[in-house]
Formats: C-alpha cells, structure tokens, sequence
C-alpha cells in the first residue's frame, strides 16, 4: 500500500493545498457529500456518454448552457483527450495545417505529432504577421499555466478574418467569467473550440474536463471523443463535473476576495514579494534576497504545497474561497509566518555536454508546467542544456531526459 501510505502521510502532515485540483483536499465544495456507492455503470437509467440521450444528455445541454452558442461534451480523459479529439477531428474536416501559438502543453505537440499534420510554433509577433486560409487552424493557450491573460480576442478575430479556425486550450480556465472580477473566457470572443479542465481550479475529480464547441465541429470530434476516450467513464468523475458546474453557476466571490487580500498581505510581511496575476487566483512568490527555489522549498518544508516552481517565481493556485468552505486558511497564515528560507547549494557537478549538437530522442519538458523545453528529432543546443540543467539542479523534473542520456551513453534498454 505504497501510494496509501504517502498520500495518508501528507494528511497525517496537516498539508495545505496551494495547487490544483480545485477542491483543494476535498475544502472547496461540497465533494464530501459523495460515496463510493455513485461508482456506477451505464444501466438502466444512468445513460451512455458516447451516444447520451438521458440524464447525461441533460448534464451536457445544462453544461452547455454556461456559454450559449457552443455545445459542450464531458470528458473523463482530461483535457489531453480534448485536444487530441480536436486536432483528428479537425483533420478529418480537411483543417491540415496548425499554427500553435508558443507556449503550448506537451498535450499539444503529442496530438499534432500522432495526427500527422503540419504544424509551427509562432510567438504573437509572428502570429499577427501570418494570413490565415480556411485551410488554417489556430492553437492559443488561454489563460497561460501561470494566470496569464492578454486579448485573446485580437488573436480569434484576426484567425477568422482568414476563414481560419480556433481551438483554445483553456485548461487553466474553467472558472473564468465565474464572476465579473474574473477574466473572460475565449468564448466570450467566439473561438471555435475550447476545452476547459473542470479539476484544476473548480471543485472535481482530477481527469474532469469538458469541450465546449461550436455545432459544426461537434459530430467530427465527438467521433474521435469516442475513438480515444475509455469506454467505461466514470460516474465519480461525472458527477464532480455537475457539482463543479453548480458550484460556477451559485458562486460568489466575496470570500475570496476578503481572504485573498488578508493571503496577499500576510505574504509581504514574511519579505516575499507577490504578483498578482491577470487571473486573481493566481499569486507568483519571489523573495527579495532568495531564489524561487529556496522559497519553494521553505514553502513545501511548512507543508504548505505550492502548485510549481520556475525562475520567474513560486505559483500558489489560491482556493475559490467561499461561505462555509472548510479550507484551513488560518493555519496557512500561520504556516506563512514561520516560514524559514535557507539557501542550498546545489551540486554543480552534473555535466551534460556530451549531449550537446546530439539530436534529441525524446522530447524533454520540464514537469510542471509540460512545455517542452527541446523536441524530439531536435538538435540540442548550449542553450537547451543550460535550461535543462538549472532545472535539474533545482529539483524540476524534466521528462525525457533520462532517455536521452541512457541512448547517448550506451545504456538504452533492449
């Protein structure tokens, strides 16, 4: 019972979640009023989410009816799966060509990469510069891992003013426009698809996720939905999404704004200096004498878990704090207070020269937040292993490294 037991230790510990999902520990929301015995099957009565016509059906419509214009499907398979049923469905409609908007998860590149299209990363310069054909469909991460907003509509509008169409990963968005004080979604602008992971900032079950699309996308997707999403989803996971869907509709912020104002305060008394992102619930922590990762880690030694670590800062996914929620927030003000900040050094003995000018085997991302950092087929660069290796030395994980260095060094596995 190894996973048991680490997951009860951290209970044990009082741990504090400052990271998705959104229930944060089962605190937001009302997930506690749930039982084993909702683990269900497609019976009499409980409909079939590949072909729903019943109760599933009306969860959907019902979901569908948080932004008019769209038709939403629920899905199991995160929003991996969305954006993978997106990009077949998409290339099933003779949409070949993608440009993707730099910044995109590593679920992006994997589908554009099975579904052998062509495709080019682009930063917002180029982006603009670009003449979009019907041909054409772009790929915009919104709002960005960290609570990054910019006009998402300029980016829509000048797609469409080419006959070009737009999918938005908005995994970090299911509860944008939960109240004004928060962003916009992208399909308050009219992009064409949108998956939105209802676990990572509303209170579901992690792998909770929805496509929103517009009619004349929904019966090609829907087919790949069907092709790549397991044939026996979870009631749990479906219900949590109707729960997190009511949990939208019903919320009012002003808990969240009091307790975030006293959060953000109480952070700048400890000397740590807080941005406040464009997404509110959204906090990236420096320290004026530390590096990020000696804040990260005197975070996680008060047991107090943030959601990642990078150069830029330390990200906290605040709670969507609300009457009666049982987040232990006085105990996370108390934690902050006593946090102790000690700088480590790191073992500057990790060479990775002898990949550099290799071609890369495997695609190589830092975990969280999934952007690649190199490709697979790339030429790895000084760059690249400059990035690679302060990752390493900082504790990040960095996926595909270790294939990387086994198939250089003789070590590959037969």
């Amino acid at each position: 019972m190894v996973l048991y037991q680490a997951i009860t230790k951290l209970l044990e510990d009082d741990s504090i979640s400052m990271h998705v999902p959104g229930h944060k520990n089962n605190t937001i929301g009302q997930l506690d009023s749930f039982d084993f015995r909702y683990d269900m099957t497609e019976i009499n009565g409980l409909d079939d989410l590949h072909e729903a016509d019943g109760v599933l059906h009306q969860l959907n419509e019902k979901i569908s009816a948080k932004y008019p214009g769209y038709i939403s499907q629920m899905m199991v398979n995160g929003t991996t799966n969305g954006i993978l049923s997106a990009i077949y469905g998409l290339k099933h409609l003779n949409r070949t060509h993608f440009i993707v908007l730099e910044g995109a998860h590593k679920s992006v590149h994997h589908a554009l990469e099975i579904a052998e299209v062509s495709y080019k990363v682009v930063s917002k310069e180029v982006f603009f510069s670009y003449n979009f054909t019907e041909r054409d469909t772009a790929v915009i991460t919104y709002p960005t891992y960290t609570g990054e907003c910019f006009d998402i509509g300029a980016l829509i509008d000048h797609v469409h003013a080419g006959n070009g169409v737009v999918v938005t990963d908005e995994a970090h968005g299911a509860h944008l426009d939960i109240t004004g004080a928060f962003p916009a979604s992208s399909m308050k602008y009219s992009t064409d698809i949108a998956v939105q992971s209802y676990h990572k900032m509303l209170p579901a079950l992690t792998m909770s996720s929805v496509i929103f699309m517009k009619s004349e996308f929904y019966e090609a997707i829907l087919k790949y939905i069907d092709y790549f999403e397991t044939s026996s989803p979870s009631y749990m996971l479906m219900l949590s999404m109707e729960h997190a869907h009511d949990f939208y509709i019903s919320y009012s912020d002003e808990q969240f704004h009091k307790k975030r104002g006293v959060l953000i305060n109480k952070l700048r008394e400890t000397e740590l200096e807080v941005t406040e992102m464009d997404d509110p619930s959204k906090l990236l922590i420096n320290h004026v004498r530390h590096s990020p990762y000696t804040v990260y880690d005197a975070f996680v030694d008060a047991s107090v878990y943030p959601e990642m670590v990078t150069d830029e800062g330390v990200l906290l996914c605040l709670p969507l704090f609300h009457e009666g929620d049982r987040y232990p927030f006085e105990l996370l003000l108390s934690r902050i207070e006593l946090l102790v900040f000690q700088d480590v050094e790191n073992d500057p003995s990790l060479d990775l020269s002898f990949l550099r000018d290799k071609v890369c085997r495997r695609t190589m991302i830092p975990y969280p937040p999934g952007i690649p950092i190199v490709f697979e087929g790339e030429v790895i660069t000084s760059e690249h292993l400059k990035s690679i290796a302060h990752a390493l030395m900082n504790h990040v994980r960095i996926e595909g490294i270790k294939q990387n260095i086994a198939y250089y060094t003789g070590k590959e596995k037969q």
